[in-house]
């Protein structure tokens, strides 16, 4: 922690003390911190041994600290802010999420505006480690402008923001990301979530924009990319499947002729203890990560407090190096 300026939490602080202390109901699953103002966070404390072919490391770490801050002013006018440490990340505390929300409760359309994880890929698990759809889709830290459609099992949205890979000569507002999703419960013993996603600009993930650095993260053409996932649960089973791919090959940069895409396919349990099992096998090509498969036991020491237990083998792309890990984590959140 080091790293983390005190000016950064001064600022936060003083954002946070100058919110407007006026009028809606706070959500109940949050804590009140003045009038108006909620908050929640999480910590995640990991300890791993990786074996590389012989050659092995073990590490302890403050994975991820996380707070939320949401602030209503109106019954359709909201702030949501989100505070986000990862050591094996940016090691800094960092402003992930920063954006206004407008909606009333009973209209489904809404607006955001501005920093926001963008609504490509779902990305979900039952695992300690992040999936590989994540780790190639995932798009954080721009600015960015989203309209889009709630109410009932349905969500739809569409994004547009200024991605850090440009054409030649250019710097515009060049990327847009469409999505649309369902979810819902049939009955006691079934539940499902599917949808489908559409980036404009998949080079600017945060998997594959560095690609693009050693060129001033310039390109001669965009290459779109896709996401389409599936989630059903039956009684105490879950299974969790996803596939992300760009939609044709690059033509330039250190990407030329290659076309990234992941799959993730999960299992998971839900014992009768305070016992959760999860399951991975996931896939890539033309990424950094072949082959990758494991499983997850966790338990719950509190409502809001686990312990995990996670094995993970991992094949890398060339094929001639694998990793073996496992990973003990104790998360809580508040």
């Amino acid at each position: 922690m080091n790293r983390v300026k005190k000016t950064i939490s001064l600022a936060c602080l003083g954002v946070l003390l100058s919110l407007p202390a006026s009028a809606a109901e706070n959500d109940p699953e949050k804590t009140a911190l003045i009038k108006g103002v909620s908050f929640s966070g999480l910590i995640e404390v990991e300890g791993s041994y990786v074996d590389n072919d012989g050659d092995s490391s073990s590490d302890l770490s403050l994975a991820t600290f996380e707070l939320d801050l949401e602030a209503r002013v109106t019954d359709w006018l909201s702030a949501h802010a989100v505070l986000l440490y990862e050591e094996d990340g940016d090691d800094e505390l960092l402003v992930d999420e920063a954006y206004i929300r407008m909606k009333k409760e009973d209209m489904p359309f809404f607006a955001e505006a501005g920093r926001m994880t963008q609504a490509f890929g779902n990305f979900a698990t039952g695992m300690i480690s992040d999936p590989l759809t994540l780790e190639l889709g995932e798009t954080k830290h721009h600015a960015s402008l989203r309209v889009g459609y709630e109410a009932d099992q349905l969500t739809a949205s569409l994004a547009l923001l200024k991605g850090d890979v440009q054409k030649a000569g250019k710097d515009d507002i060049n990327t847009f990301v469409a999505a649309i999703g369902a979810a819902g419960e049939v009955n006691e013993s079934f539940r499902y979530g599917l949808g489908a996603s559409y980036i404009s600009n998949i080079a600017d993930t945060d998997g594959l924009q560095d690609a693009y650095e050693p060129y001033g993260h310039e390109t001669s053409e965009f290459v779109g990319g896709y996401s389409v996932y599936g989630i059903a649960g039956i009684g105490s089973f879950e299974f969790r499947a996803e596939y992300l791919t760009a939609a044709d090959a690059f033509s330039d940069g250190d990407l030329a002729g290659m076309q990234p895409q992941a799959c993730n396919f999960e299992i998971g349990y839900d014992f009768a203890l305070p016992l959760h099992l999860a399951l991975r096998y996931a896939g890539a090509d033309d990424f950094e990560v072949e082959k990758q498969y494991g499983a997850t036991l966790a338990y719950d020491l509190a409502e809001e407090a686990t312990l995990a237990l996670e094995y993970l083998h991992m094949k890398n792309e060339d094929s001639t190096k694998s990793d073996d890990m496992v990973t003990l984590q104790l998360a809580m959140e508040f």
